[in-house]
């Protein structure tokens, strides 16, 4: 899918625009006709499970198992399944596919031009494209860094005060990333999480942004991703600076399937990942498992773990649910430091720890999956008798 329009100068709305229109084009002549738009399973009618579900085969590149979560999760809500998928593409797909993830950008937030296209049918076909697609998670592992980091959340403090600052340093090639990211994130409307929900530390200026990302001389689609790629937690703003981390690489070593990955066990009708820490099933398993191994529990107490459901839940993405089929890993070491930082901000602060509670959990995998067929069991016992559809 390729575009040729440039943003310089001052037509860079005309541009956008242009981009759009082209994106939207080109999905209409590639849309196939013939895809399959019932599922092989009877699913329940959760949308958190089932947008588990749903990124979990895209990122094992299941096409299949990617369809039935797909057509599932749009009867269950069709416009938070779009929502849902803005935010997959940007942060599973990235710049492995910037051109498809522009057009999931272009397309997910226009529901007379999803209407005319079939919804349904083009939201399938959308999820099958980016689990067939290449993956690359840089822009996430940037936004995770910067979002458990102290560094990065004590710099954060300081800038807020400097609002002048921030567009010169978003464009300072001498700082280090994690400080232009920063001042970026702060220019395009910060918020961070609360116990009462999210309160904003800046707002938005969308002016600013356009600016820096004019002068960053980006490709197209990275800048149009980046400007319209709005609502997807910030992860659009990383975008920039994961093609720099990309440019600057001498070596883009590929990835291909890694074992395991398409043999992964069902339960439900769901791949047995989808039951992670952020849905009811998953969140219970995890307690479970705690609760019978007291060698995991062990570890994760010398570990300095100050929430061990939570630090599991992390290690666990680490080893399983975080998984990709393919993938460009040209920025390695921003991967490790996202990692590092996202165990360390719940007490886990030793390498040598955290590596041997990840192989351990690899070897307790079975039993994990063990605790999340009861778990399941238990959820629709409960489903049934409170009259939620199951």
């Amino acid at each position: 899918m390729e575009i040729d329009v440039s943003l310089a100068g001052h037509a860079e709305t005309s541009s956008l625009r242009s981009i759009e229109k082209s994106l939207i084009h080109q999905l209409t002549k590639e849309l196939p006709q013939n895809i399959r738009l019932s599922p092989h399973h009877s699913f329940p009618s959760d949308r958190w499970l089932l947008a588990s579900s749903l990124q979990k085969c895209i990122r094992r590149g299941l096409l299949e198992d990617a369809a039935d979560a797909a057509v599932a999760l749009c009867s269950a809500d069709r416009e938070y399944a779009w929502r849902r998928l803005r935010v997959i593409a940007v942060e599973d797909i990235g710049l492995g596919d910037i051109h498809l993830v522009a057009a999931v950008i272009a397309v997910a937030g226009k529901r007379q031009v999803r209407n005319a296209l079939g919804d349904l049918q083009l939201f399938v076909w959308l999820v099958q494209s980016l689990a067939a697609a290449m993956k690359d998670r840089t822009a996430c592992d940037l936004l995770c860094w910067s979002e458990f980091s102290p560094q990065v959340a004590s710099f954060r403090v300081k800038l807020l005060k400097l609002p002048p600052q921030w567009e010169p340093l978003a464009l300072d090639g001498c700082a280090p990333m994690w400080q232009r990211l920063t001042a970026l994130q702060l220019l395009a409307g910060f918020s961070v999480r609360t116990h009462a929900g999210y309160r904003m530390l800046s707002r938005a200026n969308s002016e600013a942004v356009r600016r820096v990302v004019e002068a960053l001389q980006l490709p197209p689609m990275v800048a149009f991703a980046t400007l319209k790629g709005s609502g997807t937690e910030l992860l659009n703003v990383a975008l920039p600076f994961a093609y720099l981390l990309q440019e600057e690489a001498h070596v883009r070593p590929i990835h291909l399937a890694e074992l395991g990955l398409q043999a992964a066990p069902r339960i439900g009708g769901f791949i047995a990942p989808s039951f992670c820490k952020h849905t009811r099933v998953g969140l219970r398993a995890l307690r479970m498992l705690l609760h019978r191994d007291a060698e995991l529990r062990s570890m994760l107490s010398q570990s300095g773990a100050t929430d061990a459901t939570k630090a599991l839940g992390l290690a666990l993405f680490q080893v399983e649910s975080g998984l990709l089929d393919r993938v460009e890993d040209y920025a390695p070491k921003i991967r490790i430091e996202a990692e590092r930082a996202e165990l360390a901000h719940f007490g886990m602060t030793d390498d040598a720890a955290c590596a041997a509670l990840r192989m351990l959990l690899i070897e307790r995998l079975p039993a994990l999956n063990d605790a999340r067929r009861t778990a399941w069991a238990e959820y629709l016992v409960e489903a049934k008798s409170s009259g939620e559809p199951a």
